[in-house]
């Protein structure tokens, strides 16, 4: 590889602009393809293949799905702020908006209140149903503002109306207005940085173009396989965060060697050779763990993979490539020889090396500590409920979010819960049976009567109604409990699906999976730095500091999120479950970037000890330049993730939230605190590796 990575810098050097323009004809191929082709993306499905809900689902289909059915649905919630739904000015608003929306030429049928006898709350409450003929996603916008139109007739009739259902009625937030925002920040750190604005815009750059070819590379994988908008907005969280970091790793280690030598060819040859070969690898080890999330089985986890390791791909392209032309191109601005003034002021303050020698005065106090916090930190995890956000959790500013208060408030919040229950058997005593036994459970609101199969003599469904919410543990056990008492006490076969059983099924098996995904990537960890630095307490202290940031980071999530601790500060009112899916994309994106820094940190450690003898000497000058580097790396990773956290999608809103914490933790509390001082505190005892062992493994060299 430093042979390769050496021609290449020669190259580069020698036909700087060829080279710029290979990374922009890349980007317009891809671009052209990508035109050709188009896109084809889908709503996410959060399906599990395999599980009890999904083969209920599948009878469900069979059996009782029509074609008057199969569409999406939508339902229209009223509220009379005075008097009641069945005044006869309000009656009529009601039926002139039915009229007007079945009209659509989409809609298939539309029921009223009145018809479907849902008026409640002394007639307060009630909601009309829209049946479309199409899928939520074939659905035209055109008719969506139809239906949002026809809303105004009821509204000035005195009666509060909210959409809800199957439609998303306002286009959400997926993070595109993050993205800018994180690019300023990143701008600001890279200029502090760097002391230089020229400088600073290079990382940008490259790595608006990484993701340039990674977005178009997605738009045609769309055509090939299932991608959603919630992929391409983790994909690019991903890709614009490490494109920035590698360029800035390549850059610092470039400047670092021009000041030792003072010859900008052969520094361009080092900081690629050392710097671009840490890149390679880093880049390699986010590729393994996010494709990692396919060895699940589950396809959704597959799919954001994939998408988020095309954008790594990327990111190392353009970082190997662009970046060290330009730093050709730009002369001594990129060297460092021509500085910014003000921000030149700011690159003084770690001149003496004080971080570092704080970490050396205090080693053990500091290790101390950051152990302590950590696991201080992680103790909420041992209630962590998982579960898929719902439109309780969205702003009050979303007709979704209204329309879901004015059901809770009229029927309860378990009608967003609603479970379907299958009987199998051709007993109508042992159905009967059944219906007694779940009308009696003490979590049931209600039950409908048993409507047997059009399709079949054996089977029977009822529509289960719970006190709660889906995300409730009271919800969940219920499912357990129905399930349970399948052939027992002449009670028959009982299947249970729906949205609700499908997601609870689907958090349960990300549950059970999660430990061994852990453990398989703690392992390549352990193996693959034990390989690099050849020694066993490098790599131990490594992997044990990545599984304190990661409890650590859940147990912030679920103190934030799950207990409502600072919610109202995200936009989000009220608490909600973890994101079902976020503890894996935690453990992919969070083991890649972990390993990055560690080995950019640790590798230079490694490479001053071996020059000099001296532990205390290597982290010290180690912080001093790499750290400072890794420092400005974590402050770009933080405020790009961060700024999705304000991003109108609550799935998105979830994913940015755990990244943030887990770069702070991660990067700022185990690679920059606890990893140094250990390596201080064990001092000679750091590179120790049995013979025996050495001989075994492959030699890697890093530096």
């Amino acid at each position: 590889m430093t042979k390769f990575l050496g021609k290449l810098s020669d190259f580069i050097y020698h036909h700087a602009v060829a080279t710029i323009a290979l990374v922009i004809v890349v980007l317009g191929v891809v671009g052209g393809v990508a035109y050709h082709e188009g896109s084809n993306f889908s709503a996410a499905s959060l399906n599990i293949k395999g599980t009890e809900s999904q083969k209920a689902l599948n009878v469900v289909k069979k059996d009782y799905t029509t074609s008057a059915t199969s569409g999406a649905s939508e339902k229209i919630v009223f509220r009379a702020k005075s008097g009641k739904l069945t005044d006869k000015k309000k009656t009529a608003a009601i039926n002139k908006l039915v009229k007007k929306v079945a009209k659509n030429k989409q809609v298939s049928t539309v029921a009223t209140p009145m018809q479907q006898q849902n008026i409640v709350k002394n007639g307060k409450y009630g909601y009309a149903t829209v049946q479309f003929k199409k899928k939520a996603t074939d659905v035209s916008q055109h008719s969506i503002d139809k239906l949002v139109k026809a809303t105004k007739i009821t509204k000035k009739a005195g009666i509060q109306t909210e959409l809800g259902g199957d439609l998303t009625i306002n286009a959400l937030d997926t993070g595109e207005k993050s993205e800018v925002y994180g690019l300023i920040a990143a701008i600001i750190i890279l200029a502090v940085t760097f002391a230089s604005l020229l400088v600073a815009g290079m990382p940008i750059i490259s790595a608006v173009l990484g993701l340039g070819i990674s977005v178009l590379g997605t738009l045609i994988l769309s055509n090939f396989i299932t991608i959603s908008s919630a992929d391409l907005s983790l994909s690019g969280m991903v890709g614009l965060a490490v494109g920035i970091d590698y360029g800035l790793f390549i850059i610092s280690r470039y400047r670092e060697e021009f000041k030792a030598h003072h010859n900008r060819e052969l520094a361009l040859r080092r900081s690629l050779t050392i710097a671009g070969k840490s890149v390679i690898f880093a880049g390699a080890t986010i590729l393994v763990a996010l494709l990692a999330m396919g060895t699940l089985g589950i396809g959704f986890l597959t799919v954001m993979g994939i998408c988020g390791a095309l954008s790594v791909l990327t990111a190392v392209f353009t970082a190997l490539t662009f970046i060290p032309a330009t730093l050709v191109l730009i002369g001594r601005h990129a060297t460092g020889e021509k500085r910014n003034r003000f921000f030149g002021i700011f690159g003084k303050l770690n001149q003496k090396q004080g971080y570092g020698r704080f970490i050396m005065k205090y080693k053990a106090l500091v290790s101390l500590v950051a152990v302590i916090g950590l696991i201080a930190i992680a103790v909420p995890v041992s209630h962590i409920n998982l579960g898929l956000p719902n439109d309780g959790v969205k702003s009050t500013h979303y007709t979704e979010r209204r329309a879901y208060d004015l059901m809770a408030k009229g029927y309860g919040k378990g009608n967003s819960a609603t479970l379907v229950v299958l009987a199998k058997t051709d007993s109508k005593a042992k159905v009967n049976a059944a219906f007694e036994k779940l009308s009696n459970d003490k979590n049931v609101v209600s039950v409908t009567p048993a409507m047997a199969s059009p399709k079949s003599k054996r089977m029977y469904m009822m529509t289960v109604t719970p006190k709660y919410d889906g995300n409730n543990v009271k919800t969940k056990k219920l499912v357990s409990e129905i399930r349970a008492q399948s052939n027992k006490n002449g009670v028959p076969k009982l299947l249970v699906t729906g949205t609700t059983a499908i997601n609870i099924d689907m958090s349960s098996m990300l549950m059970k999976a999660l430990p061994k995904f852990a453990i398989i990537i703690v392992l390549f960890a352990f193996l693959l730095l034990m390989v690099i630095f050849r020694s066993l307490l490098i790599p131990l202290i490594a992997v044990l500091g990545f599984v304190l940031s990661l409890l650590a980071t859940l147990g912030a999530l679920v103190f934030v999120v799950q207990e409502g601790h600072g919610m109202n500060l995200l936009g989000v009112t009220g608490t909600m479950p973890i994101l079902n899916f976020a503890p894996v994309i935690l453990i992919g994106i969070l083991f890649g970037l972990a390993m990055d820094y560690e080995v950019f940190l640790v590798s230079r450690i490694r490479e001053i000890y071996e020059r000099t003898g001296d532990t205390r000497r290597a982290v010290i000058e180690a912080l001093s330049s790499n750290g400072k580097a890794v420092f400005a790396a974590a402050l770009i990773m933080s405020a790009v993730f961060m700024g999705f956290v304000f991003a109108g999608d609550s799935t998105v809103k979830s994913i940015g939230l755990a990244l943030t914490f887990g770069i702070f933790f991660d990067a700022f509390v185990v690679r920059m605190v606890l990893v140094p001082a250990m390596i201080a505190l064990l001092g000679n005892a750091n590179w120790y590796l049995p013979k025996w062992l050495d001989h075994i493994i492959p030699h890697v060299a890093i530096d």
